[in-house]
């Protein structure tokens, strides 16, 4: 279980499945706010996910929430279906993609 949002994002490529993903590339932001919050990028291309620090200008979703929730929705402490519901999670972009990174981070 991660302790801290690094680890998120550094085990993210691990636990990607291309399988599972689908078809389709697409770029993901993370804007992750509080103490340990910051800005991550994820990119999938050709069934290959990559993670870097930083933002991206034009990103297929973003999703913008606290560091603590994003923690607690990957150690399955909090639903992130919940989350989104009370507004404790935002996303913008494409919907479609936000059921694929549920499986990813979860």
């Amino acid at each position: 279980m991660p302790s801290n949002i690094q680890e998120i994002f550094t085990e993210i490529p691990k636990r990607f499945d291309p399988a599972a993903w689908g078809p389709g590339d697409a770029s993901l932001q993370f804007n992750i706010t509080g103490d340990d919050g910051g800005e991550w990028n994820a990119t999938i291309t050709d069934g290959k996910l990559t993670v870097k620090k930083g933002s991206l200008s034009a990103p297929s979703i973003t999703v913008t929430c606290a560091d603590q929730d994003l923690l607690a929705i990957v150690n399955k402490e909090l639903s992130a279906v919940s989350a989104f519901m009370q507004g404790r999670v935002k996303i913008d972009g494409d919907m479609s993609l936000a059921m694929k990174l549920q499986n990813l981070l979860t």
